[in-house]
């Protein structure tokens, strides 16, 4: 985690720096997170650092643990379940208006980010994996000309982005994911509204069965055993 140098709006910066490193995978889902060691990693006081840790328990990055404090939330599979049943509705809609709303210069800006986007992968540079995938669908967003979908998404993106990060870290589903929005931008580009609306509902369905089935996978041994991971 990068220190913090800025004075303004500084528990904002704290609340993104921990975000991120919660995405980045910096801080691990189960680990302890205390006010103290915060200041210390960030080099700020206490008090911005006790606002921004009310926010992001509140927000559901950080969870309680009785006397412990806090720990950085474990993604479960109801959580995972909900939040791809929301992102399927907003972006099958999304697609199929970007499709009838299409300009001229999509498809630039479209394959310059499929570009980024296979590049960070065959650099394994999760970061830039997870920002081209947000610039994607962000892009697919913005061509569907809807500002309630842009400020809707805009509330849950950091959740979106944490939850990517799990899928992405897993270099096979890499390939698979930008061959998907290759094929979804192709739709969209040539209007074909049913196509763009099938894949995108496809795509974040196969997303969601994928980690819903990590997640149960992970969590058997812990119910054989009855112990908990806290």
């Amino acid at each position: 985690m990068k220190k913090i140098q800025a004075e303004k709006n500084l528990p904002e910066l704290i609340y993104d720096s921990v975000v991120n490193a919660i995405v980045e995978g910096l801080l691990k889902p189960g680990e302890r997170v205390t006010q103290e060691t915060l200041a210390e990693r960030l080099d700020v006081s206490r008090l911005p650092v006790s606002q921004a840790m009310q926010r992001l328990r509140d927000d559901g990055f950080l969870s309680s643990v009785g006397r412990r404090g806090l720990m950085v939330s474990i993604l479960d599979e109801e959580f995972v379940a909900q939040l791809y049943e929301y992102r399927c509705g907003i972006d099958l809609i999304s697609a199929g208006l970007a499709a009838r709303r299409v300009d001229a210069f999509a498809r630039k800006r479209g394959e310059e980010i499929l570009a980024e986007g296979y590049a960070a992968g065959k650099a394994h540079d999760l970061p830039a994996l997870i920002d081209a995938d947000m610039r994607f669908h962000g892009f697919i967003y913005e061509l569907a000309g809807n500002t309630f979908i842009l400020d809707s998404m805009e509330a849950h993106w950091n959740h979106v982005r944490r939850v990517m990060a799990d899928i992405l870290i897993v270099q096979k589903n890499q390939q698979q994911i930008w061959d998907e929005h290759s094929a979804i931008l192709e739709a969209v580009l040539t209007g074909d509204v049913t196509t763009a609306e099938t894949l995108a509902r496809q795509h974040v369905e196969t997303a969601s069965r994928w980690l819903q089935q990590e997640i149960r996978v992970s969590h058997e041994p812990c119910r054989r055993t009855g112990s908990s991971d806290i």
